[in-house]
């Protein structure tokens, strides 16, 4: 059974897409795709549909990878961003990966793209989860101490009362002439 993926290219070269989509497919994924090669058309995808992976071209005649991960940035979601790239060094690769890129990999070594992308959509899911459950834990704390915070109020007004009361008490039996209690 095949897995479903969204997949936003950022890629100029259609053979070279089918070549990505075709390893993801070796892989046992079906990708649903879309495929820009500009910021706009990268904002507009972005913006139109939720995506689990973008994998981006490094050089582009219009675009390229470090711009499409500013453009991602600005949308502050987490989604793995992956460069493939022909012809880039390892100082632009490591560059890259410090910019903010979660990996990069040489189109002559395409059969890395699956596991790098099962690894990182599933750290990505993993992330999300973290930031889900911190929130439920922040709500959660938040809703329990503002329930121990009306118990207390609730707590030190019967104390207050009580202690009015007990000043009642004694001022009765004073004028009784009876010994105070309390």
């Amino acid at each position: 059974m095949e897995t479903l993926l969204r997949v936003l290219l950022v890629e100029d070269s259609e053979d070279d897409a089918e070549l990505i989509l075709r390893e993801l497919r070796r892989g046992g994924l079906k990708a649903i795709f879309a495929r820009v090669d500009t910021p706009e058309a990268m904002k507009e995808a972005l913006q139109k549909q939720e995506w689990d992976v973008i994998i981006s071209d490094y050089l582009m005649p219009r675009f390229d990878a470090m711009a499409a991960l500013n453009v991602l940035k600005t949308f502050d979601i987490d989604i793995p961003f992956i460069v493939v790239s022909g012809s880039t060094g390892e100082d632009t690769a490591v560059a890259a990966m410090k910019a903010g890129v979660n990996d990069y990999i040489m189109k002559n070594n395409l059969p890395r793209l699956f596991p790098v992308v099962e690894r990182e959509c599933l750290a990505a899911q993993m992330r999300r989860d973290k930031k889900a459950a911190e929130k439920k834990l922040a709500e959660d704390t938040a809703a329990r101490v503002k329930e121990l915070k009306l118990i207390n109020e609730v707590a030190m007004g019967n104390e207050l009362k009580l202690i009015e009361r007990e000043k009642e008490v004694n001022t009765l039996l004073k004028e009784l002439g009876r010994p105070t209690k309390y």
